[in-house]
Formats: C-alpha cells, sequence, structure tokens
C-alpha cells in the first residue's frame, strides 16, 4: 500500500514538473484575449501553495508573473464555460438560488456574476479543506463517500479571501467536512460542478444527493471526464450536452452535462447523440 501512494505522488509530480516546464506554452492563445472580470490577488508563497494543488499544470510561484498568469487561464476557463452555457440559460429564468460544488476559488462565481448571469443570486459554495491532489481515474471510478472528504484539495479561507477581494456577496460557504452533499439548503434553480462532480468524481456515486436539492425546474451543469459513460439513472431526467472549449492548447474539447426533471431546451446535443456507442 506504501508503494503505491508513493508510485502514485511521483507520477503526480513528474506530470505537474512538465507542465511547470512547459510554462504559459500550455495555454491557448485565445486564452490572453478573456475578459479579465475575475482578479487574482497578490501571490504569496501561502496562496501559490494552495492553488498549486488544484492548478497542477500551471508554473507558479510567489511572483506577479505566476499571478497574472493564473489569472489569465481563471478567466480563460471561465469564459469558455459562459460561452457553452449562455445559450442554455438565455432560454430560463435567471436563476435566484445557485450551489456550486468545488469551486475552487471562485473564479466562475466572479465571473458569471459581472457578466450578470447571477447578478442577484444567492450563492452556496460547497468544498472542503484539502493537503492532497486526488485526479486519478481511480478516484473518478469510485469516488470517496462522505464523511471521508480525503479527495477535496480546497482552502475556505482563501476562497473567502478570493470572493471578498473581487466584490462577492450573498454567498454561504459550506464545509463539506462538516455536512453531507444532500444536507445542503435546497432546493437551488442552478447546481453546477466545474472540474469537480462529472470530472474528478462520477456522477452516478451523487445523483440521488443531487436529486433531494432540485425542484422540477432545476438545471445541474458539471463538466464531463473522458471517460464518461452513459447510465442508467439519467434515463429518468432531460439532458443536454454543450461543447466547451478548453483553455489547454491542442486539448479536445470538453463537454457540460446539462441534467434536470422538468423539460429543457433544445440547445448542444442529446445524450444519444454525444455518446451514441457508450450506454
Amino acid at each position: 500500500m506504501e508503494l503505491a501512494v508513493a508510485q502514485e505522488g511521483t507520477d503526480l509530480f513528474i506530470k505537474t514538473s512538465l507542465n511547470r516546464l512547459r510554462g504559459r506554452s500550455i495555454l491557448d492563445p485565445k486564452a490572453a484575449s478573456a475578459e479579465q472580470l475575475f482578479l487574482a490577488p497578490p501571490f504569496t508563497e501561502e496562496v501559490v501553495q494552495a492553488i498549486r494543488l488544484i492548478s497542477t499544470r500551471l508554473p507558479l510561484k510567489a511572483d506577479e508573473d505566476s499571478r497574472l498568469l493564473w489569472q489569465r487561464e481563471s478567466n480563460a476557463a471561465s469564459e469558455a464555460e459562459y460561452e457553452a452555457l449562455l445559450p442554455l440559460l438565455e432560454q430560463v429564468e435567471q436563476p435566484r438560488r445557485v450551489l456550486e460544488i468545488g469551486p475552487g476559488f471562485g473564479r466562475s462565481v466572479v465571473f458569471f456574476r459581472k457578466k450578470g448571469l447571477l447578478a442577484d443570486s444567492e450563492i452556496s459554495l460547497y468544498d472542503a479543506n484539502g493537503t492532497s491532489t486526488r485526479y486519478k481515474q481511480k478516484y473518478y471510478e469510485q469516488p470517496p463517500q462522505w464523511p471521508d472528504t480525503s479527495s477535496f484539495c480546497g482552502n475556505l479561507p482563501l476562497l473567502q479571501t478570493m470572493l471578498d477581494y473581487n466584490g462577492v456577496n450573498q454567498y454561504e460557504i459550506f464545509d463539506a467536512q462538516q455536512l453531507p452533499l444532500a444536507g445542503l439548503p435546497g432546493p437551488y434553480d442552478l447546481i453546477y460542478g466545474f472540474y469537480s462532480i462529472g470530472f474528478h468524481w462520477s456522477l452516478e456515486y451523487y445523483l440521488d444527493d443531487l436529486e433531494a436539492l432540485m425542484h422540477e425546474r432545476t438545471l445541474l451543469v458539471c463538466t464531463l471526464n473522458k471517460n464518461f459513460h452513459r447510465f442508467p439513472r439519467l434515463e429518468q431526467f432531460s439532458t443536454r450536452v454543450l461543447a466547451c472549449r478548453e483553455v489547454k492548447k491542442n486539448a479536445t474539447p470538453l463537454r457540460l452535462l446539462v441534467l434536470s426533471k422538468g423539460a429543457l431546451p433544445a440547445v448542444g446535443q442529446s445524450l444519444a447523440q454525444a455518446f451514441p456507442d457508450k450506454g
């Protein structure tokens, strides 16, 4: 067991080190043109150590160049998600109550709010403090179940700092170490997770908990893992799949899954169109 853990740490270190050597060249050129709505605070070593747990592909140091690089990547990713979701969100009522699962340091909340999507929304953020990065495929296929929150790699005090730094109000942070997902004060109008549920953790294992937080018109949105496959429980919901730009150079575009108990606008593709041979 100790050997396996050591090998996993070595693999992540090698991958992370290679990404940091590539530095700015890892980002698509369009990343530099994204609106800079999410503002990164000054980088201290403490801030950088926390961010490295999440942003493993950037060569971050406690300096101004690193702050600007991370800010550019954060805004580019948020802009890509905004553009992917806009055709859907323009056809539904603006969400009054919103839940983000695994918000990292709040980039999407800041970006979406400044773009007007969440201007008057009450925001809930669900995450936990963590000390290690667990992005390997085995955690997607068999994610730890509550009260085990070892797969979280957030930093709740820093999340609050960044939201406040960007002038976000009307939000509440819920500590996953203290409260199971199904115990959150739903229902919500919009539930989403970018690079969390659906991406690092299979949606199949959390859908029962999420359904408890949904009403008939709730939208659930998540980034899909490259090894996503359809599963029978999804047939009980309306679903659509949206294409989303990846900010990493030459990377395969991402896909966002949209799920609801009620009918959905005919945007993007159906699940069967997006995954014709995966059942």
